[in-house]
């Protein structure tokens, strides 16, 4: 029997602001495993701290909810350990270039068979607005009343910079198109990395779908030249949303691993159980 959107509805009530953009990608994340035809027990979608974090439990799947940052190397454990599940990271802009960086850098390099979905709402939003690494420069926001001294990262950029295997750009205003770029990032074998352009009604006013109707431009088909992506992917004047450079000749992690090369199970079923209890044995 096919697989429904329905099959992965949650009894928890959602909690987020009226107007955030979560509900819709919630829902786009549920039609495209269902579209994929995956079943909610052969899915896997770590989830990190923040807002998008409160979705651990709003959709029926084998989640976890992890420490903030760490939703990334959750996720490359998870299909190390059992390639058969669809393994998704579900993470923050706080989360994925504050404490996490280190690991969407080397989940990037290392091209590990996983789907990374980053809520980009340029801000802490559940500790009440805070700046991130993706808030504009001398942005005002809590805590930085003069506005951030910093200046802001740039997400395309900085992944098409490590020579992604995927990369697309997502908004959570357009849940048709953000099923199809989530379809085709779990389709990809690879890395795929997904910004999501989130609108946060609460603590990122100027951002509102009034602003993004002015900007969003959206890309048919993805670039073969990764120089040219990187150019696409400057927001200065238009946001480019689709899929916007896929290079499907780059192998995987897996692949390379010449201890594996021979074996044809998953590392979940080589567990086994070992008495330790002479080795527990000075404890006694």
């Amino acid at each position: 029997m096919a697989v429904s959107i329905t099959d992965y509805n949650s009894k928890i009530v959602p909690t987020w602001c009226a107007g955030c953009g979560n509900f819709a990608i919630h829902i786009a994340i549920k039609k495209a495993l269902s579209e994929l035809d995956i079943k909610p027990n052969e899915a896997f979608i770590s989830f990190d701290i923040g807002c998008n974090g409160n979705g651990a439990d709003k959709i029926k799947v084998n989640a976890f909810k992890g420490l903030h940052g760490r939703s990334i190397p959750l996720a490359i454990g998870s299909h190390l350990a059992n390639r058969r599940i669809t393994v998704l990271a579900d993470i923050g802009d706080g989360g994925a270039l504050h404490e996490g960086l280190d690991h969407l850098i080397h989940a990037i390099r290392s091209n590990y068979d996983i789907t990374v979905l980053i809520h980009n709402n340029e801000n802490f939003a559940l500790t009440t607005g805070q700046a991130t690494a993706t808030t504009d420069d001398e942005k005002r926001m809590y805590g930085l009343p003069d506005g951030k001294p910093e200046s802001e990262i740039n997400i395309g950029k900085l992944v098409l910079n490590q020579n992604s295997s995927f990369f697309a750009r997502g908004y959570s205003a357009d849940p048709l198109q953000l099923t199809e770029i989530i379809k085709a990032g779990i389709s990809h074998k690879g890395c795929s990395v997904i910004e999501i352009m989130q609108i946060c009604p609460t603590y990122n006013k100027e951002s509102n779908p009034a602003w993004f109707a002015q900007r969003i431009e959206k890309v048919e088909k993805p670039l073969e030249d990764i120089e040219e992506a990187r150019k696409l992917v400057d927001m200065s004047e238009k946001i480019k949303t689709g899929i916007i450079y896929q290079d499907q000749s780059i192998p995987v992690f897996y692949e390379r691993l010449q201890n594996r090369k021979d074996k044809n199970t998953e590392l979940v079923d080589e567990v086994k159980e070992y008495d330790i209890s002479k080795l527990l044995g000075y404890l006694d």
